[in-house]
């Protein structure tokens, strides 16, 4: 089999995000070409380009403590077809809160795919408050200064082939007070409830969020 070098996954729905952003920052650096996750169909072409790469960078959002269904579903399909030979395999998740534990899990998740699959995990970043980016620069983020590069320095992780920590995300990101918390989450929720309108939905409406939308 044939192997491409570097295949860049991004797990988000939305392509200007900033799921996709990060992997355009290391698409920069390490060359390949990011793939967006589909959203319906078959997840089988894809799993045969996770088996021709060398090397897997997947990125994506915390949802609910991890990453969003269809990237558990894609796992679950390429652990099912096998054929996996000690691909890199590293991640990005991004979340809301500034928590690096709150959205951990989703590395966890990838990293016992990699276990039980034969392939090499390489380890993983997590960027907190990465929804306040919306698709911004890591310029932008609010820790910047520290951020961008710790972030830098997991490219260059990915870049050499090596194994990053968590201590290089953990370190530049440490825990925020109660006081930029309430902040946080008054952002997002006004940040939710801003798109919500955008959409044409009544935030206040009953059941909104447990409703199926089109």
């Amino acid at each position: 089999m044939n192997r491409s070098e570097t295949m860049l996954l991004c797990a988000s729905p939305r392509r200007k995000g900033t799921s996709a952003m990060l992997l355009e920052r290391v698409r920069a650096i390490t060359g390949g070409e990011v793939v967006f996750l589909p959203q319906k169909g078959s997840l089988d072409d894809l799993v045969l380009a996770m088996q021709k790469a060398e090397t897997i960078v997947m990125s994506g959002p915390c949802y609910i403590n991890t990453y969003p269904a269809r990237l558990i579903e894609l796992l679950e399909t390429a652990a099912q077809v096998g054929g996996f030979s000690g691909q890199k395999l590293y991640g990005i998740i991004n979340g809301g809160m500034p928590y690096m534990h709150t959205h951990q899990h989703g590395l966890s998740c990838l990293q016992l795919f990699a276990q039980q699959n034969n392939l090499s995990w390489m380890g993983g970043f997590v960027l907190g408050g990465g929804a306040m980016l919306d698709g911004q620069p890591l310029e932008k983020h609010m820790n910047h200064r520290k951020v961008v590069p710790a972030f830098d320095q997991f490219i260059r992780h990915i870049a050499q082939g090596t194994a990053s920590t968590d201590s290089l995300y953990e370190q530049a990101q440490p825990a925020p007070g109660k006081f930029v918390t309430r902040i946080f989450a008054n952002l997002l929720t006004f940040m939710v409830v801003k798109k919500l309108k955008n959409h044409g939905y009544d935030p206040d409406a009953p059941f909104i969020y447990t409703q199926e939308h089109n």
